[in-house]
C-alpha cells in the first residue's frame, strides 16, 4: 500500500497529537498502572471452538519479502543485548503451562527463584473458580515472602557452604552483580516479579488465528509490510477477538480507543478497534506510522507498546537506534518499563514460537475460518434482531461481530445506518430477504430509537467525563450541565447520558 506524503504526515500528526506531551502508546498506560507482574489466572480464550471445523497448521515463510518495508532476512533475528530477554519469553511460551509460574528477578530476568506449580490447585473439583484464584494468589505471596527471606538471610552469609541447593544456585548468580544493597533492592517490590507461563495458551491461540492470519498476511502484504507482523496479536492478545485489557486497549491488535479514533468508527454501539479486519488495517498504518519516525522494526514495534514519541526520544538520550541499548539501566538517565523493554523480545519468541510449532508443542492445528459474510446496513437494526440469526447464541453473535458494544448488546441500543454485521455465509439469503422485509414497515419508533440513541450514551466501566466528552466532541462543562451533574466523579456504569 503506497500512502501519499500529504495523507502520511495527517496520520502521523493525528497519532502525535493523541499521544500529546505524555507520548503514552498503545500499553505504556498498563504498564504504569500493573507493569509488576502478570495476574494468577488467565481468562480463557473466547473464540467458541466449536464454531468452526479444524484443518492442518501451516507453518509460516517469511521469505521473498524484499519489497516490504525495510525486511531483510535479519531483520527479525535477536538483536544484541536482547538475548536473555528472548530466552526468558521463550520458556515462558512453550515451557511453562497456565498451571505454572515464575518468580524472578525483573532487572535480571533471567534469575529465577522458585518455579511455581498450581496443577494440586486447578484439580480440585470442590473449589470454585474464586477459590482457585485466591489460593493461587496466596501461593505467590508465600513465595514470594520466601525469596525476600531468602535474600535477606543473604546479607549475614559468611560461609556459603551452609547454603541448601537452591540458596547456592541464587547467591552464585548473586556473584556477578556488584553493590553493596544488591539483595535489599532485589527484595523490592518493583524487583521481585512473578509471571505466569502460557504454553497451553499459545496453542489455543494458534488454533485460533487460523480464522485471521491468512486475511492480516495479505493486508500487510498490500501495505508493504512484513508479515512476521502479523504475528504480534500473540503478544497482544493471544488471538482471542474479545480480548479487553483494563485500560482500555481493545481487540486482536489491543488499540487504545484514542489511538484508533482518528482512523475508524467508534461510538457508542459500534468499536471497529475489534473489528478484526479493520483493526489490522489500522494496526499496518500505526506500525508503518512508527517506522517511519525510529527507522527500524524493533524500535517501531516497542513504539508500538510504548509509543513511537517516547521511543524517539530515548534514543536521543541514549544517542543509539539500538534496542539493546535502549532495555538497559544507564544510571539516572531515563529508561522503558518492564513491559516496553521486553515487548520486542517477547515478539520474537513469539515469532520463534509459532514458525516451529511442531517442535515446541507438538502437533498443532488451525481453525478453519468462520466463513463470515459482512453486510452494511441499510437501516438501523438492534442487537436483539442480529442475536435471532444466530439462533440466540450470544457468544457466537460475539465472535462473529466483536465489533459491537456491550451498550448494544445490553441496554437495546439500535446500529446505525452504515454499520457492518458479520453472518455466516449460509444465513446471507435469510437474513437479506428479512432486511428487505424489514425496510417495508420499519416503524417510527426504531427510528426515533436511532436518533435518540445518537444523543445519548450509556455509561460503561472505564468510563469518564473527560473520555465521554472527547469521544462526542463537546466540553465536560456542557456535558456535566446538560445532565445535572455537579461533579465529573458522580458517574455510575449503566447511566444514560444525554448529548449536547
Amino acid at each position: 500500500m503506497k500512502i501519499s506524503m500529504n495523507k502520511y504526515f495527517f496520520l502521523l500528526s493525528a497519532v502525535l497529537i493523541i499521544m500529546g506531551s505524555s507520548s503514552f502508546g498503545q500499553d505504556e498506560a498498563s504498564e504504569v498502572v500493573n507493569e509488576e507482574e502478570t495476574p494468577v489466572v488467565l481468562e480463557e480464550i473466547a473464540g467458541e471452538r466449536n464454531l468452526t471445523g479444524i484443518r492442518p497448521w501451516r507453518a509460516p515463510n517469511y521469505s521473498g519479502q524484499q519489497g516490504a518495508l525495510g525486511w531483510t532476512e535479519e531483520t527479525f533475528k535477536v538483536p544484541a543485548g536482547l538475548e536473555t530477554n528472548y530466552k526468558f519469553w521463550l520458556d515462558v511460551y512453550t515451557k511453562y503451562s497456565t498451571d505454572q509460574g515464575v518468580l524472578h528477578d525483573s532487572e535480571y530476568i533471567d534469575l529465577i527463584y522458585e518455579v511455581l506449580d498450581f496443577t494440586h490447585i486447578s484439580q480440585r473439583t470442590d473449589l470454585t473458580d474464586g477459590q482457585k484464584h485466591r489460593l493461587r494468589t496466596k501461593a505467590v505471596k508465600e513465595g514470594k515472602k520466601r525469596v525476600v527471606e531468602m535474600l535477606k538471610k543473604f546479607e549475614k552469609v559468611t560461609d556459603p557452604a551452609t547454603l541448601d541447593f537452591n540458596e547456592k544456585r541464587v547467591w552464585d548468580y548473586f556473584q556477578k552483580i556488584e553493590g553493596s544493597k544488591k539483595y535489599s533492592e532485589a527484595a523490592s517490590k518493583n524487583r521481585l516479579r512473578f509471571q505466569l507461563g502460557q504454553r497451553d495458551r499459545i496453542i489455543q491461540g494458534i488454533f485460533f488465528s487460523g480464522r485471521y492470519l491468512e486475511d492480516f498476511e495479505q493486508i500487510f502484504q498490500e501495505a508493504g509490510l512484513p508479515k512476521e507482523l502479523t504475528r504480534l496479536p500473540f503478544v497482544e492478545s493471544s488471538y482471542n477477538v474479545l480480548a479487553r485489557s483494563k485500560v482500555g486497549a481493545s481487540g486482536l491488535w489491543q488499540i487504545m480507543r484514542y489511538t484508533g479514533r482518528p482512523f475508524m468508527m467508534i461510538n457508542s454501539t459500534v468499536d471497529k478497534r475489534n473489528y478484526p479486519k479493520d483493526a489490522t488495517r489500522v494496526a499496518a498504518k500505526l506500525l508503518r506510522i512508527n517506522y517511519n519516525m525510529l527507522e527500524s522494526w524493533p524500535l517501531a514495534l516497542t513504539g508500538y507498546n510504548h509509543g513511537p514519541a517516547g521511543v524517539l526520544k530515548l534514543t536521543k538520550l541514549y544517542k543509539s537506534r539500538e534496542i539493546g541499548d535502549l532495555v538497559v539501566s544507564n544510571g539516572s538517565k531515563k529508561r522503558l518499563g518492564f513491559a516496553s523493554r521486553n515487548f520486542y523480545a517477547s515478539f520474537l519468541a513469539i515469532l520463534e514460537a509459532e514458525k516451529n510449532a511442531p517442535q515446541y508443542f507438538g502437533q498443532v492445528y488451525w481453525s478453519q475460518s468462520l466463513n463470515a459474510i459482512d453486510i452494511k446496513l441499510d437501516q438501523p437494526v438492534r442487537y436483539k434482531d442480529i442475536l435471532a440469526w444466530f439462533g440466540g447464541n450470544d457468544r457466537a453473535t460475539q465472535v462473529y461481530n466483536p465489533h459491537i458494544t456491550a451498550n448494544a448488546r445490553k441496554f437495546g441500543k439500535v446500529l446505525p445506518i452504515g454499520s457492518i454485521i458479520s453472518i455466516p455465509a449460509a444465513k446471507e439469503k435469510e437474513v437479506l430477504a428479512e432486511l428487505e422485509n424489514r425496510k417495508k414497515d420499519i416503524s417510527k419508533l426504531v427510528k426515533d430509537d436511532a436518533i435518540e440513541a445518537a444523543r445519548s450514551y450509556i455509561v460503561a466501566k472505564g468510563d469518564t467525563i473527560s473520555s465521554i466528552a472527547r469521544e462526542f466532541g463537546v466540553s465536560m462543562k456542557e456535558l456535566l450541565a446538560t445532565n445535572d451533574l455537579d461533579s465529573p466523579h458522580k458517574l455510575r456504569v449503566g447511566q444514560t447520558l444525554k448529548i449536547p
